[in-house]
């Protein structure tokens, strides 16, 4: 049963993605990535809140419950909260500059505010460096998914035939096909999730007080610093997330800025889904369960509380939340490298180049699965550390200064040099996010370049 409800929610994604193409086939490369930024609101809330409900975020919320302790949902919690407020002014902004400059990727804001070749590139290879880890990533959570079930399918099977549909739904209609499909994929989680945590609740041998649910040694919040470490975490990837170079292709779809700050508004209430994850990670602790790895403690509250067919859209919904991930990610770097890194070519080989570079993505990442995990793993730590050092560039350009560009490289070198340089030596500063001293640094050396720099007219 389970598996035939599975390959009901596949078929209903490949429907709705040849249905998102429906009057509305890629005409140009504008269309193909940003859809001409003809998104209304729904599309747009369903499309830009697809991190909240990724599969890391519903495998990682319980692992990191279980294995952390709750305080883990400090840090967890805090950051996506604050990504809300902070998108509700920055996002909005971001849409006007890049109507401004007719942007489809963020290098797009840097090469024409800044006018200069060097800082592009340098974007370019800043995000799409960082960006590496998200393919294996996805693949990575949907094995768990699949091992979980007890489906024995090679693992290398699974995640190439994951490929070929996220490769399919980009090629009938680029950011359409993940746009509409994201919609089915929130419906199935919102469901899966309240049915695992609802059935959980009621499984659950309650204790006669509360488990000790914290981790000795750390203050009971499962981080490697203290309260300021936390902080810091927070502030950092609450800008991370509103600028990662994926939210602001997004952003760029959107018909209007009115549209994203309402989006801002409403999209908190997802946050609800969280207590459900928790009671799962809770019956798990609590019920002797010895799930083979943390990542599995969604997946054995599933297996232990919910019949064959809830299983199965379970299963159908964390598809699809990896692989919309997938293809925005993606939709992303395809366009950073054919229309950035290699100006100068028509539109129809700018979609031609991008399509190539994203079947070339997604066979890296299903190969790296197997061999790359321990590369995947450090540049997925360092993802946050670089992608933000992005934020004093748009910041700068968001307030309409006219600089000269060298100030925004060398505060984007400091900044990402520093960051990564105490990541690897494990220092961190006052009990600060590497990634946060490294912005600190950046901005710095921003404010001081641009300080003795006249202001170009």
């Amino acid at each position: 049963m389970e598996v035939s409800i599975f390959l009901a929610v596949i078929t209903a994604s490949v429907l709705i993605a040849v249905y998102s193409r429906y009057r509305h086939a890629a005409r140009n490369a504008r269309d193909f990535f940003v859809a001409s930024g003809q998104f209304g609101a729904v599309l747009i809330f369903f499309l830009t809140i697809g991190e909240t409900y990724s599969i890391g975020s519903v495998l990682g919320f319980p692992a990191g419950i279980y294995t952390q302790g709750s305080g883990f949902g400090m840090w967890f919690l805090g950051y996506i909260l604050l990504s809300y407020p902070v998108g509700y002014f920055l996002n909005p902004r971001i849409w006007t500059l890049g109507q401004r400059y007719s942007c489809i990727t963020v290098a797009d804001i840097f090469r024409n505010h800044y006018a200069s070749r060097a800082l592009e590139i340098l974007v370019v290879l800043n995000t799409a460096l960082f960006l590496l880890p998200f393919g294996e990533m996805q693949f990575a959570g949907l094995m768990v998914v699949v091992r979980s079930l007890g489906w024995h399918i090679p693992g290398m099977m699974m995640t190439g035939l994951s490929a070929l549909l996220t490769l399919l739904w980009i090629l009938l209609s680029g950011i359409r096909a993940p746009a509409y499909v994201s919609i089915l994929k929130d419906v199935l989680m919102v469901v899966a999730i309240l049915l695992g945590g609802y059935a959980a609740m009621h499984a659950m041998h309650w204790p006669v007080g509360m488990p000790e649910f914290s981790t000795p040694g750390n203050g009971g919040h499962g981080l490697p610093g203290g309260n300021a470490f936390i902080v810091s975490t927070i502030i950092l990837q609450s800008i991370g997330l509103c600028i990662a170079p994926q939210t602001v292709a997004f952003l760029f779809t959107a018909k209007s800025p009115r549209t994203l700050q309402k989006n801002q508004i409403f999209m908190p209430l997802y946050m609800l889904m969280f207590p459900f994850l928790f009671m799962m990670a809770l019956y798990v602790r609590t019920s002797g369960a010895t799930p083979a790895s943390p990542n599995d403690v969604f997946m054995v509250a599933v297996c232990a509380t919910l019949p064959g067919w809830a299983r199965g859209l379970v299963a159908g919904g964390c598809a699809l939340s990896a692989l919309v991930i997938l293809a925005g990610v993606c939709l992303a770097l395809g366009p950073l490298v054919s229309r950035n890194l290699m100006p100068g070519h028509s539109d129809r080989a700018q979609k031609i180049g991008a399509q190539v570079t994203i079947a070339i993505y997604l066979v890296v990442s299903v190969l790296g699965g197997a061999s790359l995990s321990g590369l995947m793993v450090m540049l997925n730590n360092l993802y946050y550390i670089g992608v933000t050092q992005l934020a004093p560039g748009i910041i700068v350009a968001l307030l309409d200064r006219k600089v000269p560009a060298i100030p925004i490289i060398a505060g984007l070198l400091c900044g990402d040099l520093v960051g990564m340089s105490l990541f690897f030596l494990h220092v961190m500063p006052a009990g600060l996010n590497p990634g946060m001293i490294g912005l600190i640094i950046n901005a710095l050396v921003i404010w001081a370049g641009i300080s003795r720099a006249p202001r170009i007219a």
